[in-house]
């Protein structure tokens, strides 16, 4: 008996079928009821804080404030989706603090912003000064000295001579900073190009971030950058797969965080399971024209899932042969040849070439975890854009086209009985990225 899991392939349908006696797991996100009312969990949780003083006790007229959201679920929170942000400001205003003391600050880190005010509406903008912090402006930037980890911490000057400082955003996995969420709005969400590449260079340094918190020693130098900052509140929003809210947490952008993964987040975003002998990787719809994002971001979870001897299964199309992250920043623009050369020369020299900054760092932290899980871990490439000697090279243990074939040559090493674990999106991702998010679903882990 097979279970058969349809995927989206090139824009066609195929199946991956799986024996029914050797699966031990499926890694998917668990949904629970979306709140009707956000916003009413929004100013309850505001007043009701996490190891701060409420927004009401800490505001008095004539304070600036500062209210910062970032890439992730802006619109369907604060902008023409959700409508929040005009709940926001006319709840400031009945503490005393009118619209023109009030700045909407799009915090995007160093991702690319092209449209940050169709996101935000015409409407919103309208009302209250909002700017989208440029990471690269060193004239907008204010230099706060350096964190315990020798990260120079250069933030926004807008939000440095704010009197308050409140964050809005979403927590969910994520690579370098173990999750999204708490203060990484403002390392990297309104930092300086310097601060940001200092810190995710701190990828050469932990094994599998991905779902980590205090373990973390990025999250932790975000978090310190986000002290001296002065971030008096985070807001953050735990989602369903369909991107609905379900949970909402205020308070001390670490308590808050914490709090919030410990009580639901864990649960919504990861599957309890054993390390398995083989792991079925399939990033999902949107995802498999190249050897991409997907591709990176999701490998670490791959081996956190599998044996230190297992076998990780990569199905992915990639129809259109390799593309790689796309991140630009002061002359270090990186052409598609020149990220799959390095790709293909593994960590040693990815490392070489970060450590003397000869490359755009935030773009190839992401390739390198990937690029150390193929060499912690036997990995085969299912895909029709790559070849076998090609998938050889970027340090996949074999190449082909025919998945059944891979699960074939990996059951005939693991041997008849071994147990397979899938991870299999099959919800589209929708523009931006990120919504809906099942695919950074992925196993558990603690700390």
């Amino acid at each position: 008996m097979y279970k058969h899991y349809p995927v989206d392939w090139n824009g066609q349908s195929r199946t991956l079928a799986i024996p029914q006696e050797n699966l031990a797991a499926e890694i998917k996100m668990t949904d629970f009821p979306a709140l009707q009312e956000p916003w009413q969990a929004i100013v309850a949780a505001m007043e009701n804080p996490i190891d701060c003083p409420s927004i009401r006790d800490s505001l008095k007229p004539g304070n600036k404030v500062v209210v910062m959201t970032g890439d992730r679920f802006t619109d369907e929170m604060l902008g023409v989706r959700g409508g929040l942000g005009f709940k926001l400001l006319d709840y400031l205003n009945a503490l005393g603090i009118p619209d023109k003391d009030v700045t909407l600050v799009y915090a995007p880190g160093s991702h690319p912003t092209p449209r940050w005010k169709e996101r935000l509406g015409k409407d919103l903008l309208n009302r209250v000064r909002a700017i989208c912090h440029d990471c690269f402006d060193d004239a907008g930037l204010t230099y706060l000295g350096v964190t315990s980890r020798l990260t120079p911490v250069w933030i926004n000057r807008v939000v440095a001579e704010a009197d308050y400082r409140i964050g809005i955003g979403e927590i969910s996995p994520n690579l370098q900073g173990g999750w999204c969420g708490g203060g990484k709005i403002i390392l990297p969400g309104v930092a300086g190009w310097d601060s940001i590449e200092q810190n995710h260079f701190g990828v050469v340094k932990e094994v599998n971030p991905l779902g980590l918190t205090d373990g973390n020693h990025m999250r932790r130098d975000m978090e310190e950058a986000a002290a001296m900052a002065g971030l008096e509140m985070k807001v953050d929003v735990l989602v369903d797969s369909k991107a609905r809210i379900v949970d909402v947490y205020a308070g001390h952008f670490v308590s808050e965080h914490r709090t919030a993964i410990q009580r639901r987040g864990r649960e919504i975003w990861m599957t309890k399971m054993e390390p398995a002998d083989i792991y079925v990787l399939y990033p999902g719809e949107g995802f498999e024209g190249h050897l991409s994002s997907a591709f990176f971001i999701r490998m670490e979870g791959a081996e956190l899932g599998t044996k230190e001897d297992g076998i990780i299964i990569l199905a992915q199309s990639a129809a259109g042969g390799w593309a790689p992250i796309q991140s630009s920043g002061h002359g270090r623009e990186m052409e598609a040849d020149h990220t799959c050369e390095l790709f293909k020369a593994g960590t040693e020299e990815m490392a070489r070439q970060m450590v003397r900054r000869a490359v755009n760092v935030r773009t190839i932290s992401s390739q390198y975890t990937a690029r150390r899980t193929l060499e912690q871990r036997r990995a085969f490439l299912v895909s029709d854009g790559i070849s076998s000697q090609e998938a050889r090279e970027f340090g996949f243990a074999c190449g082909t086209s025919n998945f059944d074939q891979a699960l074939a040559m990996a059951l005939d090493e693991r041997g008849p009985n071994a147990r397979i674990a899938v991870n299999r999106v099959s919800a589209a991702v929708t523009d931006p990225p990120g919504r809906p998010v099942p695919w950074r679903a992925m196993p558990w882990r603690e700390g």
